[in-house]
């Protein structure tokens, strides 16, 4: 499972899922959680294409993708990758303070600490805007 998102710096997590999918023969899910900030009638134009052209690149990679509806990404999933029976995820995570993540939270920790029979790599992003 690839956690894809509307960052224009997702390709990069989508050709490692893709990778790392074809090294294990494996089928893989490129999942998108839709948040209020989201929803169709939220989200912002530039976040849009973004996601667009993710999910284009994931399905030319081979990934079935998925949307899930959640308040917070950690949310959908988390429920998804227990649903499926998930052994294998990837996230793309851009640097940021213990401030950062103290105020806003961590999908990656909520993840970790909610689905522990999963091997979880982390595909550093680029901290430009």
């Amino acid at each position: 499972m690839v956690c894809m998102s509307s960052n224009a710096e997702a390709p990069r997590v989508l050709r490692t899922g893709a990778r790392i999918a074809g090294r294990l023969g494996a089928r893989w899910y490129a999942v998108h959680v839709e948040t209020p900030r989201e929803a169709p009638a939220q989200i912002k134009a530039r976040d849009r294409e973004a996601l667009q052209k993710n999910i284009e690149l994931a399905e030319q990679l081979g990934a079935t993708v998925v949307g899930v509806r959640a308040d917070r990404p950690a949310d959908g999933l988390i429920a998804f990758a227990k649903r499926e029976g998930i052994t294998h995820v990837i996230f793309g995570q851009s640097a940021r303070t213990r401030f950062e993540i103290l105020l806003k939270g961590s999908t990656l920790n909520r993840f970790l600490e909610e689905v522990r029979d999963a091997t979880i790599q982390v595909v550093p992003l680029s901290t430009q805007p």
